[in-house]
């Protein structure tokens, strides 16, 4: 057997057990998300949208105080460092900002879906002849390394949040919330 044809069995075996690493998460990927009360395919990663609740004041509305998007880089400084914020306003952001980073990065299976993908994707290319089964082996190789950073990733972020929710919870617990008037509708 030369290393052509020990390349393509080797692939062909990789090609096997990601396909069924990748239904088998998916599967479960599905399930998680129904018996969570969630929406059956949601996409992890990092909460960077904007959201209700992310709008913590009147006063942003009108153009005066911080941009939504430095209150966020400031909140992801404190999840990051692990310290309390100084304020009751800023200490209710970062438990907000880390409970939808936490919501985000909580399903455990869409992470291990990722691992799956990566040696996947480079099969693929072998087997529409894009590329040689030796060329195609190295690439779910390096593709299948840094793909394995992503479970290690989710546990990481995972610690982090909730790490800022119990730092900050007092303190967020003292904000008290202007009674806010439903804006005036638009004109059209």
């Amino acid at each position: 057997m030369n290393w052509s044809e020990l390349a393509e069995v080797a692939l062909n075996v990789l090609l096997a057990i990601a396909v069924t690493g990748v239904f088998v998460c998916t599967v479960a990927d599905v399930v998680w998300n129904r018996r969570h009360g969630r929406a059956p395919f949601r996409v992890a990663g990092s909460a960077r949208g904007f959201g209700p609740g992310q709008h913590l004041d009147e006063r942003r509305r009108e153009g005066i105080g911080p941009h939504i998007a430095q209150r966020h880089r400031r909140a992801e400084r404190f999840i990051r460092r692990g310290e309390c914020a100084q304020s009751p306003r800023t200490a209710l952001l970062v438990c907000r900002w880390a409970a939808q980073t936490y919501e985000h990065w909580e399903n455990p299976w869409a992470a291990w879906n990722a691992v799956f993908l990566a040696p996947l994707f480079a099969g693929l290319l072998a087997l529409t002849d894009r590329l040689i089964p030796e060329t195609a082996l190295v690439l779910a190789a390096g593709l299948l390394l840094p793909a394995l950073a992503v479970p290690v990733h989710r546990v990481r972020v995972l610690r982090r949040s909730a790490r800022a929710i119990e730092t900050n919870l007092d303190l967020a617990a003292r904000h008290e919330a202007p009674e806010e008037e439903p804006p005036p509708p638009r004109e059209r």
